[in-house]
């Protein structure tokens, strides 16, 4: 018996497919003037979600209530009623009505000055690629988005691609020099140490001993740099050269260890030759046990060069 065929005797989804499907005419039902269509998004790193949109007449943007967790929650047992119900106050949760005023994504003059960069994996996001302007950097690849802000706060981004870029009439080096200048002044930087980043989470409850120390220093001494927390362009601060310099004039050589696209760690370098096999071994770990695969900037570490400002890719 085919999965369509159970769901229809039983009710029951037998299969994602079939439980995206459940779950879309439950909405249907639930906002009977709406249109409620299935979508799938090509997100970072080459992964495909599905989600749910449901959309009302004069409204021009809608929350994407991607599926892949619901069903994780369905089979374990969580009732589609239920579920339902969840996807239902996602969506009036984060619903914008009345619509959105995006920014003329034809008039460079008119976006000129929030076209932002971000780095990302090169090697995954080689097909989305093919259609946006990028440049290439290490084993990275960056590309270009405006963000969209509402009530003063940034909630989204809009993709630069080819169709844009070619209406702009203009280079990638003059788009590079308008994002560099915008992703500084957007998203600021912060270089904090692990250990502060962690006590200001957990705070008194973070436990004694955590980073053990040497004379008083670190033994491993971490710093996360980062721009504001939870903006997709935080790890853009690899990009800051300024900020690499002055921490290599302070620690001198460094090693850069991509954390994920959030933030990036450095931690200065002892006086032998760069261990490339240990520090790609720590990043490889944390993206197979930690990361989200959307969420991976690099497999490698890289290895800054205090005296020259060169970056070099460990692997």
């Amino acid at each position: 018996m085919n999965e369509n065929m159970y769901a229809a005797i039983t009710g029951i989804p037998a299969g994602f497919k079939a439980f995206v499907g459940a779950m879309q005419e439950r909405l249907e039902a639930r906002y009977p003037d709406c249109e409620v269509r299935a979508v799938q998004t090509d997100k970072n790193n080459g992964v495909r979600l599905t989600g749910i949109v449901i959309m009302q007449d004069g409204e021009n943007v809608t929350p994407n209530i991607y599926m892949e967790d619901f069903y994780r929650e369905y089979l374990d047992g969580r009732r589609m009623e239920d579920i339902e119900d969840d996807a239902a106050r996602l969506y009036e949760g984060c619903r914008i009505k009345g619509g959105l005023s995006l920014p003329d994504m034809t008039d460079f003059e008119a976006v000129r000055g929030l076209i932002c960069f971000k780095p990302v994996n090169r090697e995954r996001n080689r097909e989305k690629l093919k259609s946006m302007p990028h440049r290439d950097f290490l084993d990275l690849a960056i590309v270009y988005f405006v963000p969209v802000t509402i009530g003063g706060e940034k909630s989204g981004t809009i993709t630069v691609t080819d169709h844009m870029f070619r209406l702009w009439q203009t280079d990638e080096e003059t788009l590079y020099g308008y994002a560099l200048e915008n992703t500084r002044r957007l998203y600021p930087v912060i270089l904090q140490s692990l250990e502060d980043v962690i006590r200001d989470v957990m705070g008194d409850d973070a436990p004694e001993g955590l980073f053990p120390e040497r004379d008083g220093i670190p033994a491993v001494p971490l710093y996360v740099l980062r721009c504001n927390k939870g903006d997709m362009s935080s790890a853009a601060a690899i990009l800051y050269g300024d900020i690499l310099r002055e921490f290599g004039q302070e620690h001198g050589n460094f090693y850069i260890l991509p954390s994920s696209i959030y933030e990036v760690l450095l931690t200065p370098a002892g006086p032998g030759p760069a261990d490339g096999r240990y520090m790609c071994g720590m990043v490889r770990a944390a993206n197979t046990e930690q990361v989200l695969p959307d969420e991976v900037l690099s497999d490698n570490a890289y290895y800054y060069h205090a005296d020259t400002g060169e970056i070099e890719i460990l692997s």
